[in-house]
């Protein structure tokens, strides 16, 4: 050979290194199948693939590639196979081969070692050579050999990466390293198969420095049949210009249409990292489709789905770049950028009109996935605006949300998505803040520099989110609107004929308007109508004592104690309106009545409650908290003990509650109840709300509540 490396290092320059980091391994391991796919079936068809990482301390927990092995059972180096090896870009091999797999090889290792034990004319021989930049190949000797076993092993040494590929293989698990394999040969192995040709097992194995290896057998059986399969067609075209230099793209006719075949196979959901789509040529993937369900790492109904297009035109070598990780296919836009006096009119197949077709069968093959799909997207705005959540953590939660996740999971993940955000904020808010401590109030221009700072603060918070404020704080003016309505009866539920013998629900409207009836807290509800801090505890909406659980999964009430309440004549299966765990040891009780109903008919129900809950609770409450709202008081009837606030409501504190037990009336607990008309509810949080609405500029829309 004339100046091997000379000729090498010209060719490595004009053919740059494939995108794909594992490039050389995927290369060496298509060699060793083609090498196993010469042989007879009765011979051992295996291959193993090691990877050896240095995962010592000093690489900051991660690891770092150190050489790789691939062994095979094919029929080796022998003299044929040897010299096609040492001429570069030989294409005699067969398989549509372009030659130029082996500087693969070199571009990312310095030093690639083989030893091959092979068969020639009923003798078993032993070569080994090296190869690298420099000399190409080196160090050659080809002896008897004393084995009478098939075994080819290439080693390669001396990792040449660049920073990308460093973090590729040291984030690179096991998991998704078996995954990639998989997926890879999935479509090879099947067809393959096809033609009664026995697939190779292929043993896979990560070897580390300071921890124990990984270790997976691949085989035939391991890979799934193809669970739907298709076919397409994409025409000649030859372009031309109109009598306004418009491009116009013409059917050709002479030439029948390139034919394209597709296999769809399902793997279960943790054999494969993610779902896929690839144009491949001699049966392997080059180039994966862009589709945006395919970017979505979960599975659907335990399976994950691998399509792969295939077909003569792709297998063509000339429509393959030499690192074989793109198509050389013509797009249309090339030929749209072509100038006008070198127009070609040569008909071709365009890569635009492949990717086209291949994923009009996409929308067909992931049709019930992207359903789903549809259907979780949707689902997440529908709670975002239920809980009053920002699009744009809506955004970032639909990136990540699963085919399978539940309401709750999705509620979970946009209010996480917001706590993150908000955290960020508060920090950076925090250390705007931290400088607060150099303003002096009794300084001339202390207003002037608190404006400054509050400045600074409020520009924390985007456009975006002042607009979300706004719409929160419209929809907490809707509510206070709709209640002032509801007890003028102007709703047109109130207004409507209702059945014979029906009684209108007037006390549902109101609980269902605050706190839909037989929900829990973790719904949305508009308990800041009453108190901000009530839309934040846990607690229950008109729910049977029997039925309330606590965090932990006991029931409320001690079961065993219910013949004794029995007996005491309490009925725990009252259901209060609301009822809310405040803190450790207090809780909160809310009693809705319609307009017309006299509230000190009712002054005893939530005493009642209370006694109940007090003796009778597996958790300790001494102190009640308890609102009784409606909107008709007589204070002259039975609310002598009563005081009257500045706001219109009466309350009483401190009322004992006390022990149930024969011979013990000692105080156990001591409840506050508050009496509240609707319409003061009403009044007072339309001043609340109306103190956000003025700073926001919506003072003229949220003026009047009535």
């Amino acid at each position: 050979m004339n100046r091997p490396g000379v000729v090498l290092e010209e060719m490595m320059g004009m053919i740059g290194p494939s995108s794909n980091p594992l490039a050389p391994m995927l290369e060496g391991i298509t060699n060793s199948l083609e090498s196993i796919l010469h042989l007879p079936d009765d011979f051992e068809r295996k291959i193993s693939i090691e990877l050896h990482f240095n995962d010592s301390d000093d690489n900051e927990g991660g690891k770092r590639l150190d050489y790789m092995i691939i062994e095979d059972s094919g029929n080796g180096f022998n003299d044929e196979a040897f010299t096609r090896f040492s001429n570069l870009l030989d294409k005699s091999k067969g398989f549509k081969n372009r030659g130029t797999g082996r500087l693969q090889y070199l571009h990312r290792f310095g030093e690639v070692v083989i030893e091959s034990n092979f068969i020639n004319e009923g003798s078993y021989y032993l070569r080994s050579f090296k190869c690298n930049k420099q000399s190409f190949i080196s160090n050659i000797i080809c002896n008897n050999s004393n084995s009478e076993i098939l075994k080819t092993r290439v080693k390669f040494l001396n990792p040449n990466l660049s920073s990308k590929d460093v973090k590729f293989y040291s984030s690179l698990s096991f998991q998704k390293f078996v995954s990639i394999i998989k997926s890879h040969f999935a479509l090879r192995a099947y067809l393959e198969k096809k033609k009664g040709i026995t697939f190779p097992n292929i043993e896979l194995k990560y070897c580390y420095a300071a921890s124990d290896p990984e270790t997976m057998l691949i085989t035939n059986n391991d890979l799934p049949q193809p669970s739907e399969r298709g076919t397409f067609e994409v025409n000649y075209l030859s372009a031309s210009l109109d009598k306004n230099s418009k491009l116009c793209w013409h059917i050709d006719n002479s030439k029948p249409p390139e034919k394209f075949e597709w296999l769809v196979f399902d793997f279960t959901e943790d054999e494969i990292d993610r779902h896929g789509a690839f144009l491949c040529s001699k049966d392997i993937p080059i180039e994966e489709l862009e589709n945006p369900v395919l970017k979505k790492s979960k599975g659907f109904k335990g399976t994950k789905r691998l399509a792969a297009f295939y077909g003569p035109y792709l297998d063509k070598p000339e429509n393959v770049n030499h690192a074989v990780d793109s198509f050389n296919i013509k797009s249309k836009t090339e030929v749209s950028n072509v100038s006008r006096d070198l127009f070609d009119n040569d008909s071709a197949v365009y890569i635009d009109d492949i990717r086209k077709q291949a994923n009009n069968e996409l929308n067909v093959i992931f049709k019930e996935v992207m359903s789903a799909q549809k259907a979780a997207e949707q689902n997440v705005h529908k709670l975002a605006k239920e809980l009053g959540i920002s699009q744009q953590f809506v955004n970032n939660v639909l990136k990540n949300v699963s085919l399978n996740d539940d309401e709750d999971s999705i509620t979970s993940k946009l209010l996480i998505e917001e706590a993150r955000f908000i955290a960020d904020k508060s920090n950076t808010t925090r250390k705007c803040l931290d400088n607060i401590k150099s303003l002096d109030p009794t300084s001339d221009d202390y207003r002037e520099k608190l404006e400054l700072k509050s400045k600074e603060v409020a520009e924390l918070i985007d456009a975006q989110n002042k607009e979300e404020l706004s719409k929160y704080v419209v929809r907490r003016g809707l509510v206070v609107k709709l209640l002032s309505k509801i007890l003028k009866n102007e709703l047109d539920v109130q207004t409507k004929e209702i059945p014979k013998g029906k009684n209108r629900d007037r006390e549902g409207i109101i609980h269902d308007l605050i706190f839909k009836r037989k929900k829990t807290s973790s719904s949305i509800n508009d308990l800041w109508i009453l108190d901000e801090e009530f839309v934040h505890f846990d607690g229950f909406s008109e729910t049977q004592f029997t039925k309330m659980q606590l965090k932990d999964g006991r029931p409320f009430l001690a079961p065993e104690a219910l013949e004794d309440m029995k007996g005491m004549g309490f009925k725990p299966d009252r259901r209060p309106d609301v009822f809310l765990f405040a803190d450790e040891g207090k809780c909160i009780v809310i009693e809705f009545k319609e307009p017309e109903t006299d509230l000190a008919d009712y002054l005893q129900q939530m005493p009642r409650y209370c006694q109940l809950i007090a003796n009778y609770g597996q958790v300790k409450v001494e102190k009640f908290y308890c609102y009784l709202i409606g909107e008709k008081i007589f204070p002259e009837a039975d609310l002598n003990e009563y005081e009257e606030s500045v706001t219109g409501s009466w309350y009483r504190d401190s009322i004992p509650v006390r022990a149930t037990k024969k011979n013990d009336r000692s105080v156990i607990a001591n409840m506050r109840l508050e009496v509240i008309k609707l319409s003061d509810v009403a009044k007072r949080a339309h001043i609340r709300n109306k103190s956000f609405a003025d700073k926001l500029g919506l003072d003229q829309l949220l003026d009047n509540y009535e």
